[in-house]
């Protein structure tokens, strides 16, 4: 289950920081939308350590 919620995330990441690109290059710089879409990737960064570190002590609880 927690294979699939990291899986998940990384793809959540992967396309968050490919729509900071998008909005870079057709904004020029000059919206937010790069800087939203850069934020939400580094709060879904967090979390994906959150979710390993959670798998990491159930893992050895176990």
């Amino acid at each position: 289950m927690i294979d699939i919620l990291i899986i998940l995330v990384l793809i959540a990441i992967i396309f968050s920081l490919g729509s900071g690109l998008y909005f870079l290059v057709k904004d020029g710089g000059k919206t937010d939308r790069t800087v939203m879409s850069l934020t939400f990737r580094v709060g879904l960064a967090v979390l994906l350590l959150i979710i390993l570190a959670f798998g990491f002590m159930s893992q050895n609880s176990a």
